[in-house]
């Protein structure tokens, strides 16, 4: 896209701030993961946000998640992407709920052989094991994980567009 999707603006709001209110309802604390070329950036746009600098040896999203447990290693993470614009409580509930029963290292919605792995509970757990893993999708395939059906399709459209 040529910029960074969680600053691109929505009404004047930076997307990354839109995705954070949606967690709002729920009382969980945000971390914001930012790659180490946007810090600045990211600083001004959001001056109250915890910001985490991707530090991990991975790649893709995987290095934003790792980076941030590295920060907070017994904490489990909601791990939402910033270009989900359409994402819902329809969606986001029975996440919370699925993880709040308990029983899984990893929760996340699946359609057919593939996870959708930017909106997922990631628990301290699973993630002390996620090192070894070369991508989310192997993360997830390999994990102890919590397979939950798609209800609204369109809450996991990503725009990666203007």
């Amino acid at each position: 896209m040529g910029q960074d999707k969680g600053l691109i603006l929505k009404k004047g709001t930076p997307w990354a701030r839109h995705m954070a209110d949606k967690l709002m309802p729920y009382g969980l604390p945000v971390v914001f993961s930012v790659n180490a070329s946007h810090l600045n950036a990211y600083a001004a746009a959001l001056p109250e946000a915890r910001l985490v600098v991707d530090s991990v040896a991975a790649d893709g999203p995987l290095k934003g998640l790792l980076s941030v447990h590295e920060q907070f290693p017994d904490k489990d993470l909601l791990l939402l992407a910033c270009d989900m614009l359409d994402m819902d409580t329809v969606t986001l509930n029975p996440l919370i709920d699925a993880w709040r029963e308990g029983g899984y290292e990893l929760y996340a919605y699946r359609q057919e052989a593939f996870f959708q792995p930017l909106c997922g509970i990631y628990t301290a757990a699973g993630l002390a094991r996620a090192h070894t893993a070369a991508s989310m999708q192997q993360l997830l395939r390999q994990g102890k994980t919590k397979s939950l059906v798609m209800v609204n399709n369109e809450a996991f459209r990503n725009y990666n567009f203007l």
